[in-house]
C-alpha cells in the first residue's frame, strides 16, 4: 500500500511541471559542455546543478511555489547566460563581468546590437512559458515526495566527487564542480571580480610607496624619445610583414631599422589582464603582484623622464592604476558609436605630435590604441576600406560565421589602418633626430572562425592559439643603434626566440640605458643572457595555460 501510494503521488502530472522547471536551470551547462564536446563534464554538470536545486525540496513541500519564487533571479538569468553560450560560445564568467564593468553602453551595442530583437523575443517567450509552467505547479506536494527527492539529490551530490577525475581530493572535486556549473559559477565569477577590485583598493598605499630604484646608467646627450604602442586584438598571422597572404602592412614592411619578432605570446586573454601584465612584467602566474607595484611608466619617471599616457580605450580597473602613474594623461574615450564621437587611433597620433613639440629632452610615451577591437569596420575610416566586401557596406552579426569573409576583410582593414598609425608614429619620432625607439605589440589576438569550433573574438574561458600569438615590432633610430650596437645585434639574434609580454619591461628599459633592482637579464631580449620565455597566458577564472598547449 505504501509503495502504491508513493508512486501514485509521482503519477500526478502537475508534479512533473515542478521537476521540469528545476531542470531548466541545468540547460545552460548541458548546452555549453555538449556544444564544446566536454561530454563528461556535461553529465557531471547537469547532475550537480539539478541535484543542488532539488536538495532543499523537503523544506518547501507545503509551499513549493514559494521555493520557485525564491529561485526567480536564477530563472531570469538563464536566457542571458544561454544567449552568451549560443552566440559567443561561452557562459557568463569573470571575464564577462570585467568587460561589462569596464565598457560603456555604446560599446556593448556594437557587440550585441545584431542580437537585441532576437534576444528580446526569446526572453519574452521564455517568461511567458515560465508563467505557464508556474500556474500548473501545485502549491503543496506530498511530504514523502519531498523527502525522497531531497534524499536522492543528496546521494547524487555526495557521489559525484568520487567519480570526478579532476583530483584525488574529494572536497576539492566537490568545490570545483560547483565553481564550474551555473549558477554557482556566476557567484564564483562575481567573487573573483570583487576580490580583484578589493586588492586594487587595499594595496593602494603599497603601490604609492613602491620604488624601482631606477636610474639611467648611460650618459646620453641630446633628445631621447621612447614610445610604447599597445594594440588591441591584433594577431600575428594577419600582418603581411609576418607572411600573411594579404598585404596588410604596406608601410611597415618597407621600414628600415624595424624588427618583427616571430614567436611572441600574450600574457592575458582579455585586455584587463593583458595590459597590467605587459606593463609590470610580473608574469601570468603572479598576476596579483601587479597590484602591489608600479609599472614601466614609473621606471622611466624615476630615471628622469617625462611620462605620458594616451588612450582611446576605456582604461578602467586594473589598467587605470598604472595609467595614473603617468605625468600627463590624454583620455580620448570613444563612445563606440559608428556615426559620431569615434576617436580612432590616428587622433592619438595628433595628440602625440603635440607632445613631441613640447619642451623636454627625455620623454617616455605610452599609446593604448583601440586597434582591432570589434566592431572592426568602425575602427578605420572609409579610405582604408581596401578589402571588400566588408562590414562598411554589409551588416553581419559578430558571431555569424556565414559572413566570415566579410568579417575577416573588416578585421584585415583594421590591421591596414594600424599599420598606417604605427608608421606615422615612427615617422614623427624619426624626425626628432633623437635616441629613440618605437615598440608595438598587441594585448592579445582574436578568433576569426578559424576552425571547427567556430570561435569569434576573444573572451572564451580557455584561450586559443589565435589569442596568444601576437605581433611585436621594434623600430630603432640610427642614434640608438650607434649608442647600443650590441643591444640591437642581440635583438636581431632573438627574432625567433620564445618571448612573452613579460619580457617587455626588462627589454624596453635596457634599450633606454635604464637599470633597476629587479631588472632581469635573462628576460631582457637585448641581452646575450636572454632565455626563452615559458610563454604562460592567463585565462578565465584565473587559470594559467602554457601557450604551446593551446589549440
Amino acid at each position: 500500500m505504501f509503495f502504491r501510494n508513493f508512486f501514485t503521488n509521482f503519477s500526478t502530472p502537475s508534479i512533473y511541471y515542478f521537476y521540469f522547471a528545476i531542470s531548466l536551470i541545468a540547460v545552460c551547462d548541458f548546452v555549453f559542455f555538449f556544444k564544446s564536446e566536454q561530454y563528461g563534464l556535461g553529465i557531471f554538470g547537469v547532475l550537480a546543478c539539478t541535484g543542488l536545486f532539488l536538495l532543499p525540496v523537503f523544506l518547501f513541500t507545503k509551499n513549493i511555489r514559494l521555493y520557485l519564487i525564491l529561485l526567480s533571479p536564477i530563472f531570469i538569468l538563464i536566457p542571458f547566460n544561454l544567449g552568451s553560450i549560443i552566440h559567443f560560445g561561452v557562459p557568463i564568467n569573470d571575464a564577462s563581468i570585467l568587460l561589462i564593468l569596464n565598457t560603456n553602453i555604446n560599446e556593448a551595442k556594437e557587440l550585441v546590437g545584431g542580437y537585441v530583437f532576437r534576444m528580446l523575443g526569446v526572453v519574452v517567450s521564455y517568461l511567458v512559458g515560465l508563467i505557464f509552467i508556474f500556474k500548473r505547479i501545485p502549491n503543496v506536494i506530498p511530504l514523502r515526495i519531498g523527502y525522497f527527492t531531497s534524499f536522492i539529490s543528496l546521494i547524487v551530490l555526495l557521489l559525484l566527487p568520487i567519480f570526478d577525475t579532476g583530483t584525488k581530493n574529494y572536497l576539492a572535486n566537490l568545490r570545483s564542480r560547483f565553481y564550474t556549473v551555473f549558477p554557482t559559477s556566476l557567484l564564483y565569477a562575481a567573487k573573483m571580480t570583487y576580490r580583484q577590485y578589493q586588492l586594487v583598493n587595499s594595496t593602494k598605499e603599497e603601490r604609492v610607496n613602491f620604488k624601482f630604484n631606477a636610474k639611467q646608467i648611460v650618459n646620453i646627450e641630446g633628445k631621447q624619445v621612447y614610445v610604447l604602442v599597445m594594440g588591441e586584438s591584433s594577431r600575428y598571422d594577419h600582418w603581411g610583414i609576418n607572411g600573411y597572404e594579404k598585404n596588410t602592412s604596406p608601410l611597415l614592411s618597407k621600414r628600415e631599422n624595424l624588427i618583427s619578432f616571430n614567436n611572441v605570446m600574450a600574457g592575458g586573454f582579455i585586455t584587463e589582464y593583458a595590459i597590467p601584465l605587459l606593463l609590470t612584467g610580473v608574469g601570468a602566474d603572479n598576476y596579483d603582484k601587479h597590484y602591489q607595484q608600479k609599472s614601466i611608466v614609473s621606471v622611466f619617471k624615476e630615471a628622469g623622464f617625462s611620462t605620458y599616457w594616451l588612450t582611446n580605450q576605456v582604461d578602467e580597473g586594473h589598467i587605470k592604476i598604472h595609467l595614473q602613474e603617468a605625468d600627463k594623461q590624454y583620455l580620448n574615450i570613444s563612445d563606440f558609436r559608428a556615426t559620431k564621437h569615434v576617436h580612432r587611433d590616428m587622433e592619438l597620433v595628433e595628440t602625440f605630435k603635440k607632445i613631441l613639440s613640447e619642451p623636454g629632452d627625455k620623454k617616455f610615451i605610452v599609446l593604448h590604441t583601440i586597434g582591432s577591437h570589434y566592431d572592426y569596420s568602425v575602427r578605420y575610416p572609409d579610405k582604408f576600406d581596401v578589402l571588400k566586401p566588408s562590414n562598411k557596406t554589409i551588416f553581419s552579426k559578430s558571431a555569424d560565421k556565414n559572413f566570415k569573409n566579410v568579417l575577416v576583410n573588416s578585421y584585415d582593414n583594421s590591421i591596414i589602418y594600424t599599420d598606417a598609425v604605427v608608421d606615422k608614429v615612427i615617422s614623427l619620432v624619426s624626425s626628432q633626430n633623437a635616441h629613440s625607439f618605437v615598440t608595438y605589440l598587441s594585448d592579445h589576438g582574436e578568433n576569426l572562425f578559424d576552425d571547427g569550433r567556430g570561435l569569434s573574438q576573444h573572451a572564451y574561458p580557455v584561450p586559443s592559439k589565435y589569442i596568444t600569438h601576437i605581433p611585436y615590432f621594434v623600430w630603432y633610430s640610427p642614434l640608438l643603434e650607434k649608442a647600443f650596437p650590441n643591444k640591437i645585434t642581440n635583438l636581431k639574434s632573438h627574432i625567433n626566440a620564445k618571448i612573452s609580454t613579460e619580457n617587455i619591461i626588462h627589454t624596453i628599459t635596457s634599450m633606454s640605458g635604464i637599470q633597476y633592482l629587479k631588472q632581469d637579464s635573462t628576460k631582457n631580449v637585448t641581452s646575450i643572457y636572454f632565455k626563452d620565455n615559458q610563454q604562460r597566458i592567463l585565462g578565465a577564472n584565473r587559470k594559467v595555460y602554457n601557450a604551446a598547449d593551446l589549440k
